[in-house]
């Protein structure tokens, strides 16, 4: 769950950074701040981060229907992961 909540921040933040660092690139810095479009960062970022969210329910197929969670536990001193398995 951490993963993706990073993964969603990154892609929010990804404009603001691209356009930070191309305004450096451009001005040398000077006046970094000063006519920023924020609004079209806000939007580009959320377009981003919501893209990212359809990406991965995309690829993550998830339980298939029908199954129960086992979670994870040990077995003879190893750790075995949780898992979906169908139930009969």
């Amino acid at each position: 769950m951490l993963r993706i909540a990073l993964v969603e921040i990154l892609l929010f933040l990804a404009p603001f950074a691209l356009y930070a660092l191309w305004r450096l690139l451009v001005t040398k810095g000077a006046r970094l701040l000063a006519d920023t479009p924020w609004f079209l960062l806000m939007v580009s970022g959320l377009l981003a981060a919501c893209a990212g969210l359809v990406l991965l329910l995309w690829l993550e197929p998830g339980a298939p229907p029908g199954s129960v969670y086992v979670p994870p536990r040990l077995e003879d001193g190893r750790l075995v992961p949780g898992e979906f398995r169908r139930v009969p």
